[in-house]
């Protein structure tokens, strides 16, 4: 069952009791930092009014999600070694303490380093959930609970603009982040008094050194990302300086890694090919997911006219349709006991939904933007989970919490690295196509600082400034048919750059869905501290669908 120096898995030692008292905790856990990250969206608006800083106003997502990518890694390896109800427990209270410094905030760069705070704990948390699954059920079991705790985190999603709208009108901003503390107050007792606390036997030799490289070169990486493109051009001494060094830290965290007998990240796993196939497949779908829909909103605020409430209403069916599959595969995961046909479903689901959005258009109805949604939240949602499950099945127990954050890692990077990648996209074609659409008269008649405003994309999306800039169009001769073929400029550039955003996901998704065809379709493991397969190389045999 075990070997040296590898804990009894956890399941083998509760009663079926036990785990769901477990399993809610967890959930409970989750659902702390998932319902978070939508209710602040709601609320950005009137933080911004408050505080000031639209300028910084990306960066209190960005601080979170700088912190949380680093974090994960981190917590996998060392709740393999120490356990992973610490670091539930660690993450509640770190994210509890940001909550409340959040919403002390007198400025948004306080705000901003709060954030990251907050990101801390949410990476903790959501590291070590996933892997405390694993130690509770046997993959065979697995998929069910995978798909419930996707659902539970689409599910907070689903609730959380309208919970962030509601508070944030009645009560006021600073109580989207108070809100948390009263679900962290019951998440933390039902952790405490429902999970077991364990650890590795002996001393254990912890890979201090590796772990800050990885974490250096993961911030100057996302660093990169994050300012390219934006602040400084993709070939700038500042953007090649950053991937540079964080490639330097990266071939320095691999010898390093080579040379210890206990490293952050076995890089052995890497040669399984389970292991790499699927959380490459994550990669491209955290790419073609967040980076394309990151600006989805600007679509329909500015070329549909729509307001912030309107526009989370129809991105919402994606939310019901990740729930709804993920879900649903989770069980027939369980029942079956194949993932294969799913993944590669959910895949093609995913680059249908992506090829549907390249025919977005000013004027189009809201609801078929909606109907599009859903076709990628059930993608998504017969993907992720699956993937979740398919790579813990695929190495030795020992390395459950190491797999498991590292599909979260690349997950969260690939990420990071469309929503750089689609901006750049979104900037470069919505200049020429705003050239295109606007008479050489119209710009000329506007003075440069006014042309300089309608050469952002996101204007609309801030109402204060969007009313300043037309109220000075508005007083320039013939001002109300400047004003007009500049709005009706900006929308037609805006359609035409995010379409070139979803034609470049189409092929990320078609890429994507190539590789799961690639990926092996090994026995679910009936047993939780079984070693994994002793090859990934290619399919199984004639065995079925389970083993042990």
């Amino acid at each position: 069952m075990t070997g040296p120096g590898v804990l009894q898995p956890l399941g083998e030692t509760l009663t079926q009791r036990q785990k769901m008292l477990v399993v809610g905790a967890l959930m409970i856990s989750m659902f702390v930092g998932a319902i978070d990250q939508t209710v602040v969206s709601t609320a950005m608006p009137r933080i911004v009014a408050e505080l000031g800083g639209f300028g910084l106003l990306s960066w209190v997502f960005t601080s979170y999600m700088l912190s949380s990518t680093v974090v994960v890694p981190l917590v996998g390896k060392l709740s393999d070694t120490f356990g992973r109800k610490w670091f539930i427990l660690g993450g509640i209270a770190v994210f509890q303490i940001g909550s409340l410094a959040c919403g002390a905030a007198p400025n948004i760069e306080s705000l901003i380093a709060f954030r990251a705070l907050q990101g801390i704990g949410g990476g903790a948390i959501m590291a070590s959930v996933f892997a405390t699954i694993g130690d509770l059920f046997p993959p065979a079991e697995r998929g069910k609970y995978m798909g419930m705790f996707t659902g539970t985190f689409s599910l907070a999603s689903i609730l959380g603009p309208t919970v962030g709208g509601l508070i944030t009108d009645n009560i006021g901003w600073r109580w989207v982040f108070y809100v948390n503390i009263p679900i962290g107050l019951v998440a933390i007792p039902a952790v405490w008094f429902n999970l077991p606390a364990r650890r590795l036997p002996g001393k254990v030799k912890i890979d201090w050194i590796g772990a800050f490289l990885l974490s250096a070169a993961s911030v100057l990486f996302l660093l990169a990302l994050v300012w390219a493109g934006d602040k400084y051009a993709w070939g700038s001494r500042e953007i090649v300086g950053l991937v540079a060094a964080s490639a330097a830290l990266l071939a320095a965290f691999i010898f390093q890694e080579i040379r210890h007998e206990s490293p952050m990240v076995p890089l052995h796993l890497f040669r399984n090919r389970v292991f790499l196939l699927s959380n490459l497949t994550v990669f491209m779908i955290g790419m073609g997911m967040f980076g394309s829909i990151a600006y989805l909103p600007t679509f329909v605020q500015t070329a549909l006219g729509a307001s912030a409430t309107a526009s989370g209403v129809v991105t919402t069916p994606q939310s019901l349709g990740l729930l709804v599959a993920s879900v649903i595969g989770g069980q027939v995961i369980s029942r079956t006991g194949r993932y294969r046909w799913q993944t590669i479903l959910g895949a093609a689901l995913f680059l249908i939904a992506m090829g549907l959005l390249t025919t977005l258009e000013v004027g189009m109805p809201r609801w078929h933007v909606s109907a599009f949604m859903v076709f990628l939240g059930a993608g998504i949602g017969l993907v992720m989970p699956t993937q979740s499950l398919v790579i813990q099945n695929a190495v030795p127990y020992q390395y459950l919490g190491v797999s498991s954050s590292a599909g979260q890692f690349f997950r969260q990077i690939g990420g990071v690295f469309g929503t750089a990648i689609f901006g750049t996209i979104l900037a470069n074609s919505y200049h020429a196509s705003f050239d295109d659409h606007v008479p050489a008269a119209v710009q000329q008649a506007m003075p440069a600082p006014i042309l300089e405003r309608f050469d952002d994309p996101t204007l609309q999306l801030d109402p204060r400034t969007f009313a300043v800039v037309r109220q000075q169009v508005l007083a320039l001769p013939n001002g109300e048919a400047t004003f007009a073929a500049a709005a009706e400029g900006q929308k037609l550039a805006v359609a035409d750059a995010v379409t070139h955003i979803f034609v470049f996901s189409t092929v990320v998704a078609g890429v994507c869905l190539l590789v799961t065809f690639f990926i092996p379709e090994l026995p679910l493991r009936r047993q939780i501290g079984a070693g994994g397969p002793p090859s990934a190389a290619g399919p199984p045999g004639p065995q079925g669908p389970f083993e042990g």
